[in-house]
């Protein structure tokens, strides 16, 4: 149907081009001939009267008004009137007809009205008609440029991609008008907050809640934004939460990664499943970092694990399972990881959330993330979590009615922020949730370099609007060059005839098509400073002019003075939680702890001799499904309790069993502890069982009787209790301290005698008397050992010994 109309569309040109060469061949031969027949004398030119009043509406020929005049007053020529109609026609035919032989050549080869077929390709720059009928005269949207007519402003949610070299203006030309005319939420990567700057306070005054994320502040001028607040508390969603942010921190695969990502996981469900726990990357932090990781997470396993997600439990124990230089392996990849966390600034910028992503689309937000260019690389993988947690939640579920809002990203610089998964693959759905990134690169050798030739291609395919100023690089050029297409044109060859050669058939003129990029590589690279081109998909490119706010009185009127942002006191993980220590309340770590191990230990077993509850097809699996429970652990309770010599191949005791020598190697003699960090076996026997209460009473009695004052209270009268008044009748203490209404204690010190005697007394108890071995290898005698009041027993690891440490 094209083809056709075009054909019919030539025919009718041709006759009507040559219908105006015939009227210019008349008028000629008319004139020519009437001067040549009857010369000047005989010529009335008020007959002649030569007029085009009557062309085009009558289509007739100005010759035809000497014909007329002729026929009216034939006598004014003194010829009859057939012998001048005759001639009148004659003559030009002949002129005519010798003219389009002569040139018959050039006329079989003329094609100016004709159509172009489109062989070499028919690009060419879009028309007003063009702009309209892609809808690029919008009230409201995201503006793309500005021509002769007005603003080009495309409405919807389709994705741009802008090609603006350093310094090239897309500040003020595309950033900041888009921030001063875009309606809805808005998420702004504003390095240097200078875009914040200049337009908050206009956002602010047409209804927008404001806030400026800015993690690195020195001063802590900066809104907050917690990840751990956005993890979902469905069981299964929770890990899948957990799991993508600890892939966006720790991105490296490896041995030691993986394990450190593991337990990553493992510890962020720990804190999630305990109230008491703060829930943020400084806690994990703090977690990881205490005085003895491995003991308190297997505490927290003892005492804890059924209220834990599975995962974590599982996790957990398999870093437990490792050996010790596996272990610190694991734990010193993690805390390398998330080093960023252990600033204070990042700390307290990251404790707490002062906006609410999933409100994006049902109130109008707009969030300035701040950064400096110095923080770049440090920050990016903070910046990574909140966008791909920021683009997640808000593609998980199509609009409902309550949420009549889109949300536009707006990335400057958007390679800083390294390689995007989310944003790779999403923009391909985005548009449907109402997601629209505006992406701003340098050049095209940017994203090639961070997400390869089929990401570049992804990025480039899926952007609906893309916007190039004048390349910085013959790459970016060539690209945008082959994007705006290219046009066919016809080259014209014409072989003249030797010097004084008539033979016309030596002359001949060859016409051909060929093909030209509508703009060349070099002519993108030069293009105006004050130009640029939009190309979009299902038209042809458009040439427009940049816009410049700050010459434009719609943008320079929205200029208000920029929001406040609040000042974040340092954060105190103490003060978060109530004041409690690093560790949970019910997660112990002193003699406490190893109480409440012990009473969970016998729990357990208890619970072990009873059959298990049926969950779901088969039995002992817990309300998730995920882990066994079943499994009998008190038949390597021989192995946790001789010194943990084989923990590093055996599985981590789930009930209790071992946490009482977990991490308790440092409190034996290093004299005294083996190449394996566990006491010798024929040593053991010193600290099987510990002093009784009156042992360690009669130990502090005789000890007391140094250069300091013995511990006693005073009665009503002031006066000192009697020594026989404390003391039972073999010289031992009865008492720690008296009671109210009993009479004062010893008046006097006790003689070296009486100390003599409580060290005795201390010694004669169940266990063997602690002595170090002498040179013939038999126990120091009483006359070897307590000379004068001076000497004592060495220490078994060779140090001194002093009055409040025996």
């Amino acid at each position: 149907m094209h083809s056709s109309s075009n054909h019919i569309r030539n025919i009718l040109v041709f006759f009507f081009g040559m219908f105006f060469l015939l009227e210019f061949c008349f008028y000629i031969s008319g004139a020519l001939f009437v001067l040549s027949m009857w010369g000047l004398e005989y010529l009335d030119f008020n007959a002649l009267n030569p007029s085009i009043s009557d062309f085009p509406m009558r289509l007739w020929p100005t010759i035809f008004n000497y014909i007329h005049g002729w026929w009216a007053d034939p006598k004014l020529y003194g010829v009859s009137n057939s012998l001048k109609l005759w001639l009148s026609f004659a003559a030009p035919l002949c002129i005519v007809g010798t003219v389009f032989w002569n040139l018959r050549h050039i006329l079989l080869e003329w094609r100016p009205f004709r159509k172009k077929e489109a062989l070499h390709g028919d690009s060419r720059w879009a028309s007003e008609r063009d702009i309209r009928k892609i809808g690029l005269r919008s009230r409201k949207g995201l503006l793309l440029g500005k021509d002769q007519r007005g603003y080009l402003v495309a409405d919807g949610y389709q994705h741009a991609l802008l090609f603006a070299p350093t310094g090239s203006g897309k500040g003020v030309g595309f950033v900041i008008p888009n921030l001063l005319f875009w309606e809805d939420s808005l998420v702004v990567h504003d390095i240097k907050l200078e875009n914040y700057d200049i337009t908050s306070g206009w956002r602010k005054k047409i209804g927008q809640e404001v806030y400026v994320w800015n993690p690195a502040q020195p001063d802590g001028v900066s809104h907050c934004y917690n990840p751990l607040d956005w993890i979902s508390k469905k069981p299964g969603q929770m890990v899948d939460d957990v799991q993508k942010i600890a892939n966006l921190i720790m991105p490296e695969q490896d041995f030691w990664y993986n394990e450190a990502r593991s337990l990553f996981v493992g510890v962020v469900l720990y804190l999630l499943a305990v109230p008491e726990k703060v829930k943020s990357f400084g806690e994990v932090v703090r977690t990881m970092r205490s005085d003895d990781v491995v003991y308190n997470l297997a505490v927290v396993l003892d005492t804890i694990g059924k209220k834990i997600h599975p995962v974590a439990y599982m996790n957990i124990a398999a870093f437990l399972q490792k050996a010790d230089k596996e272990r610190s392996g694991v734990v010193s990849t993690m805390n390398s990881s998330l080093e960023l966390w252990a600033n204070p600034l990042i700390d307290t910028a990251t404790a707490s959330s002062d906006f609410n992503i999933q409100e994006f689309k049902k109130k109008k937000i707009t969030v300035y993330v701040g950064l400096t260019p110095d923080n770049l690389t440090r920050l990016r993988p903070l910046m990574q979590v909140f966008y791909q947690q920021a683009t997640e939640f808000l593609c998980r579920a199509l609009p409902s009615d309550d949420e009549p809002y889109g949300v536009l990203f707006m990335m400057d610089e958007f390679p800083t922020l390294g390689k995007m998964e989310q944003f790779q693959t999403g923009i391909a759905y985005f548009r449907g949730y109402r997601v629209r990134l505006f992406l701003i690169i340098q050049d095209t050798e940017q994203l090639k370099g961070i997400y390869e030739e089929a990401g570049m291609n992804s990025f480039l395919s899926n952007s609906t609007y893309r916007i190039t100023f004048a390349a910085n690089n013959i790459e970016t050029a060539n690209l945008i060059s082959q994007l705006i297409g290219n046009k066919t044109v016809s080259q014209e060859s014409l072989n003249r005839p030797k010097f004084l050669d008539l033979n016309p058939a030596s002359r001949s003129l060859h016409i051909s098509d060929t093909q030209r990029a509508l703009l060349l590589p070099q002519e993108v690279i030069m293009l105006p400073k004050d130009e640029q081109i939009l190309l979009i998909e299902s038209t042809y490119p458009i040439k427009s002019k940049k816009i410049k706010y700050y010459e434009d009185k719609f943008f320079t009127k929205k200029l208000l003075k920029s929001t406040f942002v609040p000042t974040q006191e340092p954060y105190d993980p103490d003060a978060a939680r109530g004041g409690v220590d690093t560790v949970a309340e019910d997660v112990p770590t002193s003699e406490e702890g190893e109480q409440q191990a012990a009473i969970a230990h016998e729990e357990s077993a208890q619970e072990a001799q009873q059959p298990q509850e049926q969950h779901g097809d088969e039995a002992g699996y817990d309300e998730f499904g995920d882990y066994p429970q079943d499994y009998d652990y008190s038949s390597e309770d021989d192995e946790y309790m001789e010194g943990l010599d084989d923990i590093e191949g055996e599985d981590v005791p789930l009930n209790g069993e071992g946490l009482d020598d977990i991490g308790d190697e440092d409190s034996y003699p290093e004299d005294h502890v083996s190449d394996e960090g566990h006491p010798e076996e024929d040593e053991l026997s010193a600290y099987k069982e510990e002093p009784t209460d009156s042992e360690l009473q009669d130990a502090e009695d005789g000890y007391g009787g140094g250069d300091e004052e013995p511990y006693y209270e005073e009665n009503d009268g002031g006066e000192p209790y009697e020594a026989d008044e404390i003391r039972g009748s073999e010289g031992g203490v009865t008492d720690v301290y008296p009671e109210e209404d009993e009479p004062l204690a010893y008046e006097e010190e006790p003689t070296d005698g009486e100390l003599q005697d409580a060290e005795d007394e201390y010694g004669s108890g169940d266990e063997e008397p602690y002595y170090e071995e002498s040179g013939g290898d038999e126990p120091y005698g009483e006359d070897e050992t307590y000379d004068d009041e001076d000497t004592q027993p060495p220490r078994r690891d060779g140090k001194q010994r002093d009055d409040d440490n025996p």
